[in-house]
């Protein structure tokens, strides 16, 4: 229920339900799925649409987002913040972190802090969210040097940090064979290299571990969620 919270000066009857009209609005918070068309500093608001208790601020020209309504730990975590939830739909308030598009206005709160970082959407109704399925997330490096010439907010792909792997290989002696070392390296940047001079038969003593078509830490998949 809203009201304009102007009562007119008119006969008994349509004045009282006038009053109760604009009683009405203050005990519902200015309830309704669009803001209040006449709007006073530090007026309550309860946005049905998304969710939410807003006030407006001092200076009477913007909502403020203080909480979401029915939720009983009252509080209010700022848009954009990225969390993961132990639930694969996602909570009241929250997005899923899906790379999907969304409404500019129906979670503008979201646009006006993230914008189209993480894409534009359809370009003028819509905006993006992160992608973040299936991702690892890592600390932006900010100047520091660890994951340098990083840009904000960038995707990395896979990779492997150039290493060595050292094998030790027995060798029969058939046949005349002979084992020398070679102390140079060769021609792939290997050095102490086994070069034989004539046939002989070899066996590799290499570690085994488990196979997979990806490098990865042990992990629990949970859902990711983005706060609008």
């Amino acid at each position: 229920m809203q009201h304009d919270m102007d009562v007119a000066n008119q006969a008994g009857a349509a004045f009282r339900a006038d009053m109760n009209l604009a009683f009405q609005a203050l005990v519902t918070n200015s309830s309704g799925s669009a803001a209040p068309s006449t709007t006073y500093p530090y007026q309550f608001w309860a946005d049905t649409n998304a969710g939410l208790l807003r006030m407006r601020n001092g200076a009477n020209n913007a909502w403020v987002t203080i909480g979401l309504l029915g939720v009983p730990n009252f509080g209010h975590i700022l848009p954009g913040t990225v969390a993961f939830h132990a639930k694969n739909t996602p909570p009241s308030g929250w997005l899923k972190a899906n790379g999907g598009a969304v409404s500019r206005t129906t979670y503008a709160d979201l646009f006006a802090e993230i914008g189209t970082t993480f894409g534009a959407g359809d370009g003028s109704t819509t905006f993006n969210v992160p992608e973040l399925r299936g991702e690892f997330l890592r600390g932006w490096d900010d100047s520091r040097g660890i994951d340098a010439s990083r840009a904000f907010a960038s995707a990395q792909g896979f990779a492997t940090e150039v290493h060595r792997h050292w094998r030790n290989v027995s060798h029969s002696a058939e046949y005349g064979y002979t084992d020398r070392t070679n102390n140079a390296e060769d021609a792939q940047g290997r050095s102490g290299v086994r070069t034989y001079d004539s046939l002989g038969s070899q066996t590799d003593n290499q570690s085994t571990g488990t196979s997979a078509t990806e490098t990865r830490p042990r992990n629990i998949a949970l859902l990711a969620i983005i706060k609008f």
